[in-house]
């Protein structure tokens, strides 16, 4: 079966919901390289090898016999598609390759082999010249699927998609150990620091240059190097890989915790391109509208997300923030009572001190807002992203005193809203250790704490200003606040 189609190469027969249909020879050959293939692309020439014997042909035999496979695909009802991938090759889309086990019926080439038999002594000495070839391209093509599959399955939001990912990167090294791309795409994906730094070593013996097994060590020494080595590695990661999605990633993530939003935008789209549906990208996307001031985008960008990826905790976090701080506090409240849609690993702390917090902007009594700063700051002592949230929170009511005493405590370990656990017993997304890092004091949230005459010098006191004096350039004027550059010039 391919899809919801059966394929049978011995009869040249294909019969498929809406009726049957009978191919030629080199027609069923192609179709069965490309499925062979599993979602994988093939170049010209690989088809060349596989379907015609590695025999020159004029681009017009291939053009046909693509054309004759879409023809009777659609003629079947198939619910596959022959995909053209510009200057590249084609394959084959809209099937399930994880399930599916085509080809049943017969091994790889079975009708090029029968017709290398039927011909004589002359084909067998083809065949001896050019099988270790095709065996290979046929090899390297199922290696490619399942690191495709595995790539998309990473940042596809579906559940266990991360662990299944890993299973198939898994799978491509025990096909090939030697292939860098696998080790490296195994370091993404493994949660373990320990194991994926072990896989991101083993991908940098074979290849010193892969980029995703560069940017996993990097990104292990963030906290070891200084911003501006950490900001170089990602930048020669992408100077010599400009579609490593996990290095755009984490540089957007970087940029825009030094207030440099227009470049964090420019980088996430980027991602985008490489990874048009992988969650983490769009939830961003939806949030930088919000920095932006484009609320409507923002909102098409949320919700869509949201039912694309509804068990994604990181978009339903982009959807409650770009409403509770857009005065529509009543919205992000019914999205945080909706307890169907909400995220299943979302702890006591975080769903009570959001209320208290959306309570207040909704009301803004003084009884209120005294219950947010309480309920918020003593979620704050718990976890980095409960400090984050204080921290917007109360920038947001005017509480700047109870902002900068939490913002003191997450970032300098001072005063008395120190978190002494750094998240012990709490286990949802928003309080990890990632949001102790500043990306979110450069939202419109935090303006009022922005505009503070404490802001520049917290600033100098984090290091910001001597990375933004050394590189030479500053935060995006419009989230600045009381910060003057030529003052510290």
């Amino acid at each position: 079966m391919l899809g919801d189609v059966r394929v049978r190469p011995s009869l040249r027969s294909i019969v498929g919901p809406s009726g049957s249909a009978t191919g030629e020879p080199r027609v069923i050959q192609v179709l069965v390289a490309l499925a062979e293939a599993r979602g994988a692309v093939l170049s010209r020439d690989d088809l060349l090898h596989l379907c015609w014997e590695g025999r020159i042909v004029g681009d017009d035999a291939i053009n046909r016999a693509i054309a004759e496979v879409r023809r009777i695909a659609a003629a079947v009802g198939a619910g596959f598609v022959v995909e053209t991938v510009p200057r590249i090759g084609y394959r084959l889309t809209g099937v399930d390759w994880e399930s599916e086990p085509f080809p049943a019926e017969l091994p790889a080439q079975s009708i090029g082999r029968r017709r290398v038999l039927a011909s004589g002594a002359a084909a067998i000495t083809v065949l001896a010249g050019g099988g270790a070839a095709i065996l290979y391209r046929l090899r390297d093509a199922e290696f490619n699927a399942l690191i495709e599959r595995g790539r998309v399955l990473q940042g596809s939001g579906v559940p266990n998609g991360a662990r299944r990912a890993e299973a198939l990167f898994q799978k491509a090294i025990a096909s090939d150990p030697r292939r860098a791309s696998a080790w490296g795409w195994l370091a993404v994906v493994r949660a373990d620091e320990n194991s994926a730094r072990e896989a991101a070593l083993q991908a940098i013996a074979l290849d010193p240059r892969e980029p995703n097994a560069r940017t996993v060590l990097a990104y292990q020494r963030r906290d070891l190097d200084t911003w501006t080595q950490w900001e170089d590695a990602l930048l020669k990661i992408l100077a010599d890989a400009p579609d490593c999605a996990v290095a755009l990633s984490h540089l957007a993530f970087f940029y825009q915790g030094m207030g440099r939003c227009m470049d964090s935008w420019s980088l996430n789209e980027r991602a985008i391109r490489v990874e048009p549906f992988n969650s983490e990208h769009h939830h961003k996307r939806a949030l930088k509208h919000w920095i932006f001031g484009r609320i409507s985008d923002a909102d098409m960008v949320a919700d869509q997300a949201l039912r694309l990826w509804p068990r994604r905790p990181e978009v339903w976090n982009a959807r409650l923030l770009v409403y509770a701080f857009t005065e529509r506090a009543p919205a992000a409240l019914a999205l945080l009572d909706d307890v169907a849609s909400r995220p299943v690993d979302l702890t006591p702390p975080s769903i009570e001190s959001w209320r208290a917090a959306l309570n207040a902007f909704v009301t803004r009594s003084p009884a209120d807002v005294a219950r947010a700063v309480t309920t918020c700051t003593a979620a704050a002592r718990l976890a980095p992203g409960l400090a984050a949230n204080a921290i917007m929170a109360f920038s947001h009511l005017g509480e700047l005193d109870a902002a900068y005493r939490v913002a003191t405590g997450l970032f300098e370990g001072r005063g008395p809203v120190v978190q002494q656990a750094r998240g012990k017993g709490i286990r949802d997304l928003y309080s990890g250790a990632e949001w102790g890092r500043t990306q979110f004091l450069f939202t419109p949230a935090c303006a009022l704490f922005r505009a503070d005459p404490r802001f520049p010098d917290l600033c100098r006191r984090l290091g910001h200003l001597a990375y933004w004096r050394r590189r030479g350039i500053w935060p995006d004027r419009f989230v600045r606040g009381a910060l003057d550059p030529a003052q510290f010039a």
